[in-house]
């Protein structure tokens, strides 16, 4: 079964290793070759065993950072309560989103079994947005159907959502997020609270 949370795709789908596309359906190469090259560089970079898990934790989160639109993916993630924060609320927000990320998924990375990921074509999506189709090739059980959309940034590209089997990671995160808010009596306080103390208890373990 699939873990429907887009920060567990962050960590996971980074480090699979890409194969060509299986699709001539590839209008928009360029996109497809960054995200074959961001496996290359989690594999290389991020699955050594000589490596301890504060030095991964460092490599994963230049990569994360370089690869993901960590801040647009925060606001999205935040919803409502972005507009009405105040700016240092906001900056507080975004670090304890990423450190969280970081924390918790950059040793996962030692685990890696050699799954691997194919890239199947892309598509040009809303203004200048694209989809690079893939599959998660596994050792048993169908490949797993997933599209990350990507934003052209510069000469390069940002991922700012991951989907797998049509569901998109980013809302299923936000729907997460609100639930907590909303719990807590609408206080972004409460959340940054529990990201921080996730990312504590994903520290010590």
């Amino acid at each position: 079964m699939i873990r429907r949370s887009f920060l567990v795709v962050v960590a996971t789908a980074a480090c699979l290793w890409a194969v060509p596309p299986a699709s001539a359906q590839n209008p928009v190469p360029g996109a497809t070759a960054f995200i074959d090259t961001l496996a290359k560089r989690a594999i290389e970079g991020l699955t050594s065993k000589d490596i301890d898990n504060a030095d991964r934790a460092a490599r994963f989160r230049t990569l994360f950072t370089e690869t993901f639109d960590v801040p647009t993916i925060g606001r999205f993630a935040l919803g409502t309560p972005w507009r009405t924060a105040s700016e240092a609320d906001r900056a507080e927000y975004l670090k304890a989103f990423e450190d969280f990320i970081v924390a918790t998924y950059a040793t996962r990375f030692a685990d890696y079994g050699g799954e691997a990921i194919r890239t199947t074509g892309s598509r040009r999506g809303d203004d200048s947005e694209v989809f690079v189709t893939s599959e998660f090739v596994r050792a048993q059980g169908a490949p797993v159907r997933v599209a990350w959309r990507l934003r052209p940034t510069g000469d390069s590209w940002r991922i700012i959502d991951v989907i797998i089997e049509d569901v998109s990671m980013a809302i299923t995160q936000r729907d997460d997020f609100s639930a907590t808010i909303q719990r807590n009596g609408g206080r972004l306080s409460a959340l940054i609270e529990a990201l921080r103390s996730k990312t504590s208890t994903a520290g010590k373990s």
